[in-house]
């Protein structure tokens, strides 16, 4: 007897490997790094080790590394990195609301800390997403995917 495997299956399978590869391409210290470079002037040094902030800010970093590796493929078909960005301006977007509602308690009180870390979530998204996207663009154009 065999076992009877869908499309939705294979497409799932294949792109967990993908993601399993890429996410051998950055560290964990490398995301934490540019968390505490982005945010190092708004949340204060003594929150800014704890893991209860770390560790939901390394899980937007590192869906963020996949969003642009996932939204790189639309090179082969003729987009460029901006137009690719546009499509997943909608998850980007999500992306840095919950980083910013995530710090909002963490960093110095006063409306201009308020955008400044939405200005930042926005920065740290964008970074990370950007870094998932020369990555991904990297093995697509090296047939690795």
């Amino acid at each position: 007897m065999e076992i009877i495997t869908t499309l939705a299956d294979k497409r799932r399978e294949k792109r967990w490997n993908f993601e399993r590869k890429l996410l051998q391409e950055i560290s964990l210290k490398e995301i934490e790094k540019q968390f505490h470079e982005t945010f190092a002037s708004l949340i204060p040094t003594e929150h800014a080790k704890r893991p209860f902030l770390i560790d939901p800010s390394l899980d937007i970093g590192i869906d963020s590394y996949l969003l642009g590796a996932n939204y790189s493929r639309f090179l082969q078909y003729g987009e460029s990195e901006e137009q690719a960005k546009s499509r997943a301006e909608d998850e980007l977007t999500d992306l840095s609301f919950d980083m910013f509602n995530l710090l909002t308690c963490w960093v110095h009180q006063g409306e201009r800390y308020g955008d400044a870390l939405g200005i930042a979530s926005d920065v740290y998204v964008d970074t990370l997403w950007q870094r998932g996207f020369q990555a991904g663009m990297k093995r697509y154009r090296l047939k690795l995917h």
